[in-house]
């Protein structure tokens, strides 16, 4: 239940009062101050956090990254340049080799090892070097990989939508087999699944059937050239659209194959979703990454992908293997400001909430910071992408592998720290969603919160949401750790470097700088009032 505002207390503006006149003392001067709202009211919420856990599972290790084809042609996908980005993350994350590049790229195998690379082939060439290079990485990180592989080249032309945008080169089926099994011979239990196309919904007219006949054929042919491997295909990687309707139809053709037919033919049946899109002319601010609307309409599309599981029996994990914030490689100042990490970190709990068994964020892998290149452009493999999980400030720190981590791997970093459990509903209403997003997880008997105040501080009317949690009995001890960022821009800040998880950082080396701290917060018999400050997340964690 959400109650009336309280009084604002003198608490909040002594703070601030210090603070000023630290800055002061010191010096130094802040090009764009943050409004004064600490004479505003604080915003209570009522959680109760007695609820029995929910059917949903929760697994920190679900998140990881799709990467463009392009970017792993290009030799991208190195132990130097990622391993410690990934470790950081955990040890059981997943890469996702595809993307629009997928179609645009030659595989160096079978017939055509030797043979020159195609004009039409912007993406590059894959052989087996980067599979090597992959190998290495993967080793080194515990993370296993999904392999994408063209599929405009081998269907009917006829049915392609645009044959004149992006020509694909032509590969073929023996190219296909030769990639997947020179990948299976080198990463062995690493290659989780084989790929076909990428939103085959944009770029062809095939029905969902016609696609699950496509995605048989693909398979049959691999298990022809690897009769013992027994691999399994992702599919069908359906657009961004807001409806399900493609995996709908995906799944009334498998099951029209007999009730096993999806379980021995997908490794995962995958949806795109993206919050926002700088498609064309279309353009997001970060008033709608944060508002409830854009939560809203995620809710919904979630949901519908868990019901698709649900007429599968849950015999296959869905999964979003491509996800962001804006399509179309991101919103300039949005998908690269501090509102991202927050957004990301809420968009990671929403879905896993909902029984996606995994979410991978679309990044780049070798861009240096703001340096935007078209798709057309020869360099369009190293382009930034605002909503990137990693780039460079310049030529030499990315020759030197050394990556800052930008809004967004804040996000995923916080989500790392939260452990395996299951979700217990918190009873937040949807009226709240305009100032607070909140999570819990139950793990041996000890209780994590996740609190995010989605407010954005640099706007005059910006308030604290203080959250009155009734705990389960015997309850005593909670600390909290904080997600913040100290740059006067608030949500809009372009700072990475002023944001800290429990006063931490990344570095560019791809490690924290130290173990994130967390605080003590108080707890009276079977309850605790928290406050959250506008733009910060915390995670609390309660014990016996």
């Amino acid at each position: 239940m959400r109650l009336r505002p309280a009084p604002s207390t003198l608490a909040r503006t002594a703070v601030l009062a210090s603070a000023v006149a630290l800055i002061a003392c010191a010096g130094q001067a802040i090009a764009a101050p943050a409004p004064d709202n600490s004479a505003l009211s604080a915003t209570p919420f009522a959680l109760d956090a007695t609820r029995a856990p929910s059917g949903a599972k929760f697994d920190s290790g679900m998140q990881g990254f799709s990467v463009e084809s392009a970017d792993f042609a290009h030799g991208y996908l190195t132990k130097d340049l990622l391993a410690e980005r990934l470790k950081t993350l955990g040890p059981h994350g997943v890469l996702r080799l595809g993307g629009y590049s997928m179609d645009l790229v030659w595989p160096a195998f079978g017939s055509a090892a030797d043979a020159p690379a195609p004009a039409q082939a912007i993406g590059g060439t894959v052989d087996q070097t980067d599979l090597d290079s992959l190998k290495h990485l993967l080793d080194s990180t515990g993370w296993k990989v999904t392999l994408g592989v063209p599929l405009k080249s081998l269907i009917d032309p006829a049915k392609l939508k645009n044959p004149a945008k992006d020509p694909a080169p032509q590969v073929t089926m023996d190219q296909v087999v030769g990639e997947v099994k020179a990948a299976h011979a080198t990463l062995g239990d690493d290659l989780l699944s084989v790929e076909v196309g990428n939103e085959y919904d944009n770029v062809t007219t095939l029905t969902p059937a016609e696609m699950w006949s496509t995605v048989k054929h693909y398979q049959a042919e691999i298990d022809a050239a690897l009769p013992h491997a027994h691999l399994k295909m992702t599919g069908p990687s359906a657009n961004t659209a807001l409806t399900n309707s493609v995996i709908d139809g995906f799944a009334d053709a498998a099951l029209a194959d007999g009730p096993d037919a999806p379980r021995r033919t997908l490794a995962d049946m995958a949806s795109h979703l993206y919050a926002g899109s700088h498609c064309g002319t279309s353009t997001a601010t970060m008033a709608q990454l944060m508002s409830p609307d854009t939560y809203l309409k995620a809710r919904t599309k979630l949901q519908g992908i868990k019901a698709v599981g649900a007429r599968l029996h849950h015999t296959v994990p869905m999964t979003l293997n491509e996800s962001n914030s804006t399509s179309c490689s991101g919103q300039p100042g949005v998908s690269h400001a501090y509102g991202s990490s927050l957004w990301a970190l809420d968009h990671l709990l929403e879905t896993a909430q909902n029984d996606v068994s995994r979410l991978l964020f679309h990044t780049n892998t070798a861009a240096i910071c703001g340096d935007f290149k078209p798709r057309d452009s020869a360099d369009y493999p190293i382009s930034y992408r605002y909503y990137g999980a990693f780039c460079a400030a310049d030529q030499t720190q990315l020759d030197a592998h050394q990556l800052s981590a930008s809004p967004l791997y804040y996000g995923l970093w916080t989500f790392r720290q939260l452990p395996k459990g299951h979700f217990v509903d918190l009873g937040l209403p949807d009226d709240a969603l305009g100032n607070l997003r909140a999570y819990g997880i139950e793990d041996d008997g000890k209780l994590h919160v996740v609190l995010i105040n989605v407010q954005d501080p640099a706007t005059a009317d910006a308030t604290d949401d203080t959250v009155s949690m009734k705990l389960p009995r015997g309850m005593h001890t909670a600390r909290a750790t904080t997600l913040v960022s100290s740059a006067p821009g608030g949500l809009s800040s372009l700072d990475a470097g002023a944001i800290t998880l429990g006063g931490a950082k990344m570095t560019p080396a791809g490690t924290a700088d130290r173990t994130p701290q967390s605080t003590p917060v108080q707890v009276g018999p079977g309850t605790s009032t928290i406050t959250v400050a506008p733009g910060t997340a915390q995670i609390i964690s309660i014990s016996r």
